[in-house]
Formats: C-alpha cells, structure tokens, sequence
C-alpha cells in the first residue's frame, strides 16, 4: 500500500511547517509532538507519509534548499554589473533579510550542519549533499569571476570556493552567538576586498 497524504495538507505545506520548527528550535529541540501540532497531523499518518522525524527533517532541508537556489538564480538573472558584483549584492541581500528577522536564525543547512555533524550516518549524508550542491554553485560562480579577472587565478575555483563557503559559515556561526550582523558585514568585505580579487586589486 503506497503512504497516505494527510487529507487537509499539502506536502509542500507540510515541510514549510517543518522548516520553521527546525529554524527555530532544531533538530533535536523539536520534538515530534510539536511536528504533529504544528503540520496538525496524527501520529500514524505522520509516519506513514513521512516515516519518521528524521526522514522527514531530511526532506525538509532538501526542500529548502530547492527553493533557495531557485531564488537566488531567479533574482542574480535581474541584476546589473560583473558576476562578482552581482554576488556581492545577493550576499548584501541576504544579509538584509537577517536584519529583518526578530532572531538571528541563520540559515537552515549551516544551523544543521554544526548540530548534526554526528548525527546518524544517513542524516550526516544528507547534508554532505546539500553542502555539495552550494559548493558546486560557488566553485561554477569562481570561474565565471576568474574568466572576467574579477577574482584571483593563482588558486583553483574549488579552493576559492571552499574558501568563501567557509568564511561564510563562520560568519553565520558569529552572527548567532553574538547576535550581530557585523561577522557577515566583515566577511564580504575581507572576502571580496582583500582575499578573493587578483594581487594587483588588493587594496
């Protein structure tokens, strides 16, 4: 028998319920009662639709993800100027959307990432996933910017990628336990000013 779906609820409904519990409270301060209360599903149908809280967290970052990079690709396409001031000014956007928020939640994928790093194997793979995915995206953004000098070509695209990708979690990381905008403020303009541009552009 193929798994039910909670009549009054889509799926997608459901996983945006679950992103925002997980935003707020993470993995392990949700607790399955508060899924259930909040998709407003019973048990039974919750584990047959989803089989399980950990699933269904997977599911939910997998989700997330999706849309974010949908977004991001939608807005880069609407902006003016090199690849590298085009990402300068999603990163400055990003870092806008914190500042609206009442917490500093960060983003999804890096908030799991440092909770979970020994969680289970398949939930440890899950995320290794998500975080290739963004890599890949960076490393292909690096080499746009090394085709147009914009970026250092001393190095290769993975490295820089790596870097940056790197930089920004630390950032996110400061951002929460100082409750403060300002370690990403400083990121963009250590990476984009000082550590990613050729020699001959460092200030």
């Amino acid at each position: 028998m193929g798994r039910g779906r909670p009549p009054t609820h889509s799926r997608e409904s459901l996983l945006e319920r679950g992103h925002t519990l997980f935003q707020l409270h993470g993995f392990h301060g949700t607790s399955l009662s508060m899924i259930l209360d909040a998709c407003e599903v019973s048990r039974g149908s919750f584990y047959n639709y989803f089989g399980g809280k950990e699933a269904f967290a997977i599911e939910v970052v997998e989700h997330y993800q999706a849309l974010e990079l949908d977004r991001w690709a939608s807005e880069f396409e609407t902006l003016q100027g090199t690849h590298a001031q085009k990402i300068q000014t999603m990163l400055k956007r990003l870092i806008n959307e914190f500042d609206q928020e009442n917490e500093r939640l960060g983003c999804l994928l890096a908030n799991l990432a440092g909770e979970m790093s020994l969680a289970s194997p398949r939930f440890r793979a899950a995320i290794r996933r998500s975080v290739a995915r963004v890599m890949e995206m960076i490393d292909a953004d690096m080499q746009i910017c090394q085709a147009e000098g914009s970026v250092r070509s001393d190095l290769p695209s993975s490295r820089l990628a790596a870097m940056v990708w790197d930089y920004w979690q630390g950032a996110l990381l400061r951002m929460r336990t100082e409750d403060s905008l300002e370690p990403l403020y400083n990121t963009v303009e250590m990476l984009w000013e000082h550590m990613l541009p050729p020699p001959t552009q460092h200030n």
